[in-house]
């Protein structure tokens, strides 16, 4: 009697355990949207647990009670006014608010859709937040050397153990402590990234006997070819066809990815090029990502619309793409918006 009595003890300690543990660590949503939360002066864990539940940065005033008496955090929490966000768990906000992390200790960056790594790495050592070819030199290392602190993110474990970073690494407005190292956003814009492919996504590549990696590496070079949002997925479906066909893509954003020049066209000498990401040298495509795509250019690549095309050009001035059908009426458009 007693032993049984001792395991449903035990069951009910472990189950109040797990409890505690998955609501310290699990965030209330996966909303990265910031939040400003002013902690008052003055202000006690009830008023602060209370207010946090009002704003809904978190889920249970209890847990977060628990949490900050057992870290012994109580007096630690500072005056200010916080970014905080429901993706950030009671252990996040937690920390951030006995730190002192307020709002004006922060910066927003901004990474545009189509940067390489080396781009990033060079906007960022601009604005002196990290040295230059630091960002580049953790990004660049194969996945296989995981030089990081933090956990790799699960869906990185679609892509080759010997592929960087490049093309992974999410394009968008970030906010970003002032004193935050290479390794904190790359973090971030790897988390971003395992947010935005959604498990419809990967089914749907799935469907399509596809994998990640191959999606993420026609995104990239969507995203360096077209402008316009309402021509991503056309210019998919016409990449995508030459594939089926057995036909170059002949992209010059794989050869300006060799040389790293950003010329509308490559130059005839470079189109000679030996490189597996000369894609009018070799069939198929590039060995990896040219360049970190934007979501639309994601959800392009996953869903190519059929057309009769299988040529575009760009025109420089108005940033149209032009569609031929042929190669005789490419010639004749290149010819019209091209001189």
């Amino acid at each position: 009697m007693k032993k049984i009595i001792f395991l449903i003890l035990l069951i009910i300690v472990a189950g109040a355990y797990f409890y505690y543990w998955q609501g310290i660590t699990t965030p209330t949503s996966q909303d990265e949207s910031a939040l400003s939360f002013t902690v008052s002066p003055g202000e006690g864990v009830d008023k602060i647990a209370n207010n946090l539940f009002d704003a809904g940065l978190i889920k249970s005033q209890s847990i977060f009670k628990i949490y900050i008496w057992q870290k012994g955090l109580d007096i630690s929490l500072q005056a200010g006014t916080y970014l905080l966000n429901t993706k950030m768990s009671i252990a996040d906000v937690a920390l951030r608010l006995s730190t002192g992390q307020t709002e004006d200790q922060e910066i927003t960056i901004k990474i545009i859709e189509g940067w390489t790594i080396d781009e990033i790495d060079e906007y960022l050592s601009s604005l002196n937040i990290v040295s230059s070819g630091e960002f580049g030199k953790l990004a660049k290392q194969p996945i296989s050397n995981w030089p990081f602190a933090f956990s790799m993110p699960e869906i990185m474990g679609r892509v080759s153990a010997n592929r960087s970073l490049e093309g992974y690494l999410f394009p968008d407005t970030y906010r970003i402590f002032k004193d935050a190292t290479a390794s904190d956003i790359i973090e971030k814009m790897l988390s971003n990234f395992s947010t935005r492919i959604t498990e419809e996504m990967v089914t749907e590549i799935k469907k399509q006997n596809k994998i990640l990696p191959e999606i993420i590496t026609m995104a990239s070079i969507i995203e360096k070819e077209v402008s316009k949002d309402e021509d991503r997925r056309i210019v998919s479906g016409i990449l995508n066809k030459r594939l089926d066909i057995g036909m170059r893509l002949e992209v010059d954003s794989s050869i300006n990815y060799i040389t790293g020049k950003n010329d509308p066209a490559a130059e005839y000498k470079d189109l000679e090029i030996d490189s597996p990401y000369n894609t009018y040298k070799y069939y198929g495509l590039p060995p990896a990502p040219i360049c970190s795509p934007g979501l639309s250019s994601i959800l392009a690549a996953i869903n190519p619309m059929d057309s009769d095309y299988l040529f575009y050009l760009n025109r420089q001035d108005t940033k149209e793409t032009i569609f031929s059908r042929t190669y005789e009426e490419h010639l004749l458009n290149k010819n019209k918006y091209l001189k």
